[in-house]
Parts: C-alpha cells; structure tokens; sequence
C-alpha cells in the first residue's frame, strides 16, 4: 500500500457518502425553507447600521452566522464593491465561470434558461462542490430580477439534489459614490452524512466566500486587481480541515470494521 492510498481511500469514501445527485428524479420535498421573495434588505433584518464605512470597504465581507427556526442556520454577507451594478451583476450571474472565481465550486452548468417579460431571467443551474473531502452535487433554480435588484435562488425541486434544502438571495444596492452594497443571504439544511463538527465550518466557509469573490471579479473587471499570491494561511487552514475530515472519517472505518467482525463472531 502506498503512501497516498490512505488519503485516496478516505476520499472515495466521502464521495461515496455524497452520491446521490440525480437529475432524472424529484426531490423528497417542494422545500423545507421559506423561500426569499424580491424584497430590501431591510425587510429581512439585514443592517449595517454603526457599522464603519470602512469596515465594509476593507476587502473582506461584514459576516453574520444565526439560527432560524427550524434548527437550520442563516450565513450573511455584506460587503461594497467598487463597481457599478451592472459588473457586479455580470460577474453574480455568470454561471458557467463558476468554476473559476468561486473557490470550492468544482463545476457549475447551466441547463435550462427562461427569459421573461420585464427583464426576469430564470436560470436553472446543476452544481458540484467540494470543501476538504466532501464533495456535492446539487441543482439550483435562479431569479433573476433586474428592476428590483435582486436574484432569489433555492433548489430545483424537480431534480434530486445531496443538499436536503436552500434557498438564498442576492441584492445589489447602487449607492451615491459610484460604488455597491452587496448582499448575499442564505438558509441551508446540510445533509445528516455530513459530521457535526464539519456543518458550521461548511456554512461559515460558503458565507465568506460568497461576497468576497463578487468584490474580485469586479476589480478584475475594472481594472483595479492586483494579486498578491497564494497565503499560506489559507493553505494551513485547508490543510488542517482536510485532517479533520480524514480523521473522523477514518474512526468510521474502524467502528464499521470492529461491528462487522463482532457480528461475524457471534454468528
């Protein structure tokens, strides 16, 4: 047995826990969440008030992480971007390129679009994620409407998805300086399979990545992105989640090994 095959075991083993994505049947469910509707921020509580200017312009997103009813949880993000609406929108809905702004998202294809009176746009979307060994596939139903300036999503309920359930919602406030607020909000039940340990990690790690990538695929786009390379950091911290999952992963292994002689003894 090689040196890699331990770790190449505990992935195959992860991914085969995650299988379960399949486009030729519904979903369990029409959607445990309550869905978001085309509204202001404002009316789902979401607020920057006392919140320095400079807080939300300092490149990093304003992160919030709470409860709803139900047990599931809420990630939020805020952050401005300098650019006008319509590069942060082309950037937001620019599906196909996925796989190279949002970090963690491994594939992303579009299959169904609908364009409808006023601008709306429906957009339905097959997405592949992965954060340490955990890997998922899911589909997304898209809303895209332009004059209220926001896009609602939640899942294809036609499709069977490996998220139980999400629904979430972009809205994009042009402000008097030329620059954007941007908010993202989400709700998600994440699959039983998936170790308690690794859930909040999971929805912390989906909410800081959401506002952050808009902010440099914009700069990108406006000219104004420098990069400054890869930190190590962020490489130590994907390191030591890639440990942890192995690790629990791999006490499953043993416990299941352990039960199955105990069951073979006794028979």
């Amino acid at each position: 047995m090689g040196v890699g095959t331990p770790l190449c075991l505990l992935a195959t083993l992860a991914g085969a826990h995650a299988r379960g994505a399949d486009a030729s049947q519904p979903h369990p469910h029409n959607g445990v969440l309550a869905k978001y509707t085309a509204q202001p921020p404002s009316k789902y509580g979401l607020s920057v008030d006392n919140v320095p200017l400079e807080r939300l312009r300092g490149g990093k997103p304003l992160l919030r992480l709470v409860s709803v009813a139900g047990g599931f949880k809420r990630s939020v993000s805020i952050q401005d971007v300098n650019a006008p609406p319509n590069v942060v929108w082309s950037r937001i809905m620019d599906l196909p390129k996925y796989p190279r702004m949002v970090e963690g998202c491994v594939e992303c294809e579009p299959y169904r679009t609908v364009k409808k009176v006023g601008g709306t746009q429906v957009v339905c979307a097959r997405y592949k994620i992965r954060a340490a060994a955990i890997t998922m596939e899911y589909f997304m139903k898209h809303v895209y409407e332009p004059s209220k300036n926001c896009m609602t999503f939640h899942l294809d309920y036609e499709r069977l998805s490996e998220l139980q359930d999400t629904v979430g919602y972009w809205y994009v406030e042009k402000l008097d300086d030329g620059w954007c607020r941007v908010y993202y909000s989400t709700d998600s039940q994440v699959p039983g399979w998936v170790p308690g340990f690794m859930k909040d990690q999971l929805v912390n790690l989906a909410a800081k990545r959401s506002t952050a990538w808009v902010d440099v695929e914009c700069q990108k786009a406006m000219g104004q992105y420098s990069s400054g390379g890869a930190r190590p950091l962020r490489r130590a911290v994907k390191l030591v989640a890639k440990a942890a999952v192995a690790g629990w992963l791999l006490r499953r292994l043993v416990q299941r090994v352990v039960a199955a002689k105990q069951q073979t003894a006794t028979t």
